[in-house]
Order: structure tokens, then sequence, then C-alpha cells
């Protein structure tokens, strides 16, 4: 059983693990006012995602009362609204009871004028079907497909076009570019996915695969995979290609309980890692652009000891304290949202002005951080 630490006590390594990574912060936390708006109150499955697109955000999440997978539709503005918009069915994903450990296992991803989802539907008690749900935005009506052989979602590509890529697992790495029709069109390669896989936002993905305990970067490249492995990566991650092309990834090592970003010199260069901070009990990591090629945010949960023999479970982000309406690119560190009931999920994103966290812990809310020009 690990350890927990006093509050102070973490408070002091988090500050010393930035200042020895070169990430001194000045004044390790900042305080953040998140507005926050309650799109359910039941607990959604775990698997969430959100992204945006000409001003407005997409969430995506699974209902586990009426077992559907739902979309909410929120605009990106200077305020989020005063009541949540009501959630649009995607498609009914488990009908057996109990529900699937992998009840809402899904991607999202939005381009080309048209949004798309991968997913998991459990029609049977023995029998899971893979789907692609691709909608124009602005249209109601989605269109269905069955990917085959069925397994568990990785990434989409959008082509810029209103098509996307698809990528999944079986036991095999399957990749199906746009018009190869309901199967791979790709050789497969041995693959099992342990995590949640995280696209790094310009066509590739990071996915850790359990048959070789290998964190891969993994892009497509016409007649097959580009795949790398990333050095002491864990399935606790997250990546991000920078506008200049250089690859980021955090983890976090459960056994020495530290973030660690891994990143490029230069584009398809060799990956250099440094501790960004101490944390306990993360399950799921956030990559986002900071305020330049060289800053990133990264948005974790976390669990510590409040005395008492009571936890708190709760959202943190390390970001440029300038984002946070300090000065310079020194890393500060904030709580987004903080309470006695677990994480179950999370997923966030950036605008332009705001950082956005979908989050589920006891119900489902959407937080708005303000950032500074």
């Amino acid at each position: 059983m690990v350890k927990t630490r006093s509050l102070s006590t973490q408070i002091f390594l988090a500050a010393l693990t930035l200042i020895l990574s070169g990430c001194a912060p000045r004044g390790s936390f900042a305080h953040v006012s998140p507005e926050s708006m309650v799109l359910s109150r039941g607990s959604p499955a775990p698997f969430l995602s959100i992204a945006v697109l000409s001003g407005i955000l997409y969430a995506v999440y699974a209902d586990r009362a009426t077992t559907t997978l739902d979309l909410i539709e929120i605009p990106d503005r200077p305020h989020l609204p005063s009541a949540a918009p009501a959630p649009q069915v995607i498609d009914r994903v488990d009908v057996v009871a109990p529900l699937s450990p992998a009840f809402g296992e899904h991607v999202l991803s939005v381009g080309g004028g048209s949004a798309a989802v991968l997913y998991l539907d459990r029609e049977t008690d023995v029998k899971n079907v893979l789907k692609l749900a691709t909608r124009s935005l602005g249209q109601p009506q989605w269109q269905l497909e069955v990917l085959e052989p069925a397994g568990d979602p990785l990434a989409l590509v959008p082509d810029g076009e209103g098509g996307f890529d698809a990528a999944w697992s079986s036991g095999l790495l399957s990749y199906r570019p746009v018009g190869h029709g309901g199967t791979s069109g790709t050789p497969v390669l041995p693959f099992k996915v342990q995590g949640q896989p995280s696209p790094d936002g310009s066509g590739g993905f990071t996915a850790f695969d359990s048959l070789t305990s290998s964190l891969l970067f993994v892009r497509w490249t016409g007649p097959g995979f580009e795949t790398h492995v990333v050095d002491g990566g864990t399935p606790v991650q997250a990546s991000l290609r920078s506008a200049s092309g250089r690859l980021k990834v955090v983890t976090w090592d459960s056994r020495t309980r530290r973030l660690i970003l891994h990143q490029e010199a230069a584009p398809g260069g060799k990956l250099s890692s440094a501790t960004v901070t101490l944390c306990e009990g993360t399950k799921r990591l956030a990559l986002l652009p900071g305020v330049s090629d060289s800053t990133v945010l990264v948005v974790f949960d976390e669990t510590h000891s409040v005395g008492a023999g009571k936890t708190a479970y709760q959202v943190s982000l390390i970001a440029p304290g300038s984002l946070l309406g300090g000065r310079g690119s020194r890393y500060r560190k904030a709580v987004v949202t903080s309470g006695d009931s677990p994480i179950e999920g999370f997923a966030a994103v950036r605008t332009a002005d705001a950082l956005y966290v979908l989050v589920s812990q006891g119900d489902l809310r959407l937080l708005r951080i303000p950032l500074s020009p």
C-alpha cells in the first residue's frame, strides 16, 4: 500500500520537484475560480470526450441510466450558459444488465465540418460490435457503420473533407482509412491496449501495448504503421504534437508517483525526460498547448490525505503562470475541482481564452477556467 502524505508535505515536494526539473514556480500554487455547469445529475461511464470546432464545444459521455452514448453541444463564449442544453442520443450502447466494464468506451473527433465517434456497442451478453458514427455538423442525423473485427477504439483522424480514418485494437492493431469500407485496409500488428489512448492532434496517437509492456507512438503512413517506443512510458499518459511538430508525452509512474514529461528537442528527434511533479493516485491525464511551442498545460486527477482518515479527490492543473494571471512562463499549480467523491473520469480541451474540463465526480459537470492572454 502506498503511504499518503500530509498536504503540507505534498506541497513542499511538488514545489521542489518543479524546481529540480527546471520549471521553478513563483509561488507554487495559483487560485482559479472555474464556472461550473451540470450536464447530468447521474454518474456517467468514466470514458469522457470533449472537442472544439468553430466556436462550439462537443462533449460525449455514456449515460448509465439510459445506456445511451450522448452528445451535448455548448457554445464557446466568455461564460457558460445558465442551463445545459439537452443531450443528443448517438446510439444505445448496452442492453444487458449488468453493464459491461467497457460500457461507454469511445473516441471523439471533429474536423472538416463533421463529427465522428468510434465506440463499442454491446448487443448481447457475449457480443460487442465496433461502430463508427459520423454526422455533418448542424445536422441531426448520425450515419452508423460497423467496423470489423470488433475491438477497443484508439483514434479517429479527420481527412479534412468530412471523412475519418479509424484505428482500433482487438489483440491486433487495425487501421481503416477512409474509403476502405467497414474492414481494416492495412496490415495488422499484434497489439492490445491498456489504459486510454491519446491523439497527438496531428494524425498520430499514443497508446500503451500490454503485449510488449510498451507505450507506443503510432502514425499511419499509407502502406502501414509507423511506430516508436516512448521509453519509460506507462498506461497513464497523454500526448501532444506542438506547432513546430515536436512530440510531447506526459506519463504518470505509479512506482515513483511522478508525472514525467517526455519531449523531442526537434521533430523526429530523441525524447528527453524531466519530472513535472509528484502526485498520488493519478488515473487520467490531458496535455494541452501552453503559451509557446515549448510550454504546455498538464491536467491530471490526484488524491491526497486531508487527515482523520479522509481523502480528497481533485483535478489539478499545472500551467505557465502567465496563463493563470501571474507573470512569466514559470509553472504554477492550481486545483480545478475537489471533493470527497472519487474522480470517475475527465477530459479537457483548450480554446484561445479558456480551459474546459469535463469531469465526472458524483455528477457530470463542465468547468470553464479563464486563461489570461
